[in-house]
């Protein structure tokens, strides 16, 4: 039986004049653009048009339909009815993302089959990896806008009825996408093997494209309030780290590893429902023994906070004296850097959620980043100012020669935090208590 998550956006999606349309208005364009080529020579060649059109309506266009495909839900007070039926999350997952998009994907293979041809008449190689590199960049966007909607429907309903993150989506990719032609003979090093542009490109986009249907599911999944355990989140830290690694030979796996665990857990913490009622559930349920319910509560970011532990101490314990990238510190520090990058993180975790627990303040994020940047930028340059060379340094140690001492303030930092969110934890704690008592 077909998906009828899938069959309800068909219906919305295609109508007579929508199926005529199409191929009508494509053909148009590309007659008249071969007709101009053939009347002024040095034109744009067909199968780039093809391409660009491509681009613009599955990747642009599409990926707004993507986004559009949960925001509709939300503006139309639809979803709760979505997540109320007897559909599983992988049947409502690829019937919106395959679904919503169909007519994108309907104008996307027209123009996907002139560009084939058009390459095959200039005697284009690169024709089938091409155009499949092309399906799963496709593929790509639209779930990544998907997943990165469903999650933030958790914690922020307003950004996604404002318009959700598709533009987000599009922006990343037009900044980190790879040229999409080399020469034939082009190859690409990874993990000290060769491989040819064309191949690893197009094996590269379908990764990334499995990744963030993956993504999708899991997100639909904890959108229908089926729990999951947050075990996918850190994998997919250790599979980006151990991909982009394979440029540099393997050289600097694990800081590579401990900079994208940093960067994935303040992505989550910023991103995640954080009350103080979900942690006392996490913590009722520790006090339990009830692991499995602890984990199946447990938010995905302290798994890659915990990751940065875990590799920030193999870096101690190895030496970490081989990074990926140059940076001007010593060698003393940097056997200390990789803890005390670990430990300032914790540190504005507990800054994160001592303004979540509060229960008053609507804009914990935008409140945590303005204490953050007074912490690490204002105060030290304050001092600097000021001639305050040691307090500059308390403020922020990661510049400083002596490895031990930025530890210890990193240190002091972290726990200084830690005590500050337990006094709000047992405000909070004592807060409840009173109607209780009453």
């Amino acid at each position: 039986m077909i998906n009828p998550e899938f069959k309800r956006n068909l219906w919305l999606q295609f109508s007579l004049h929508r199926l005529i349309a199409m191929p009508a208005i494509l053909a148009l364009v590309f007659f008249t653009l071969s007709l101009a080529n053939d009347n002024w020579p040095g034109g744009v060649p067909l199968d780039s048009v093809a391409l660009i059109l491509f681009a613009g309506i599955v990747c642009l266009w599409g990926t707004r339909n993507a986004s559009n495909t949960v925001i509709e839900e939300v503006r139309d007070k639809t979803w709760d009815q979505q997540r109320m039926s007897a559909l599983d999350p992988w049947t409502m997952t690829w019937g919106k993302l395959f679904g919503a998009t169909a007519f994108n994907w309907y104008g996307g293979i027209l123009c996907l089959v002139v560009f084939a041809i058009a390459a095959l008449v200039r005697e284009h190689s690169m024709t089938l990896s091409s155009g499949l590199t092309l399906v799963a960049l496709g593929i790509l966007m639209h779930a990544a806008t998907i997943a990165l909607n469903l999650h933030l429907m958790r914690s922020d309903m307003r950004a996604v009825q404002r318009g959700g993150i598709a533009w987000a989506v599009v922006l990343i990719a037009v900044i980190f996408a790879p040229p999409f032609r080399a020469a034939p003979d082009a190859s690409v090093l990874w993990w000290g093997q060769p491989f040819a542009y064309s191949s690893f490109l197009l094996a590269s986009t379908v990764f990334f494209a499995a990744v963030a249907v993956f993504a999708a599911w899991r997100s639909m999944n904890s959108a229908l309030q089926i729990t999951t355990i947050p075990w996918a989140w850190p994998l997919a830290c250790c599979l980006l780290a151990a991909y982009v690694a394979g440029f540099s030979g393997g050289v600097g796996l694990l800081w590579i590893g401990l900079l994208f665990s940093i960067a994935m857990t303040y992505v989550a913490l910023f991103t995640e429902e954080n009350d103080i009622a979900l942690w006392q559930r996490v913590v009722a349920r520790a006090k339990s023994g009830n692991w499995h319910g602890l984990f199946h509560n447990l938010p995905i970011w302290p798994t890659t906070l915990v990751l940065s532990f875990c590799l920030a101490l193999l870096l101690q314990f190895s030496g970490g004296l081989e990074l990926p990238f140059k940076l001007r510190v010593t060698a003393a520090s940097l056997s200390f850097l990789a803890l005390t990058l670990a430990l300032m993180l914790l540190r504005d975790c507990c800054v994160y959620l001592f303004f979540a627990f509060s229960g008053k303040n609507k804009r914990v994020g935008a409140t945590t980043i303005l204490y953050l940047a007074i912490i690490n930028g204002l105060l030290p340059f304050l001092s600097k100012v000021m001639g305050l060379d040691s307090l500059a340094i308390f403020f922020m140690p990661l510049h400083i020669g002596n490895g031990w001492l930025m530890l210890g303030i990193a240190a002091l930092h972290a726990l200084l935090a830690l005590a500050l969110l337990g006094w709000r934890w047992r405000q909070q704690a004592l807060k409840d208590e009173l109607p209780a008592v009453a």
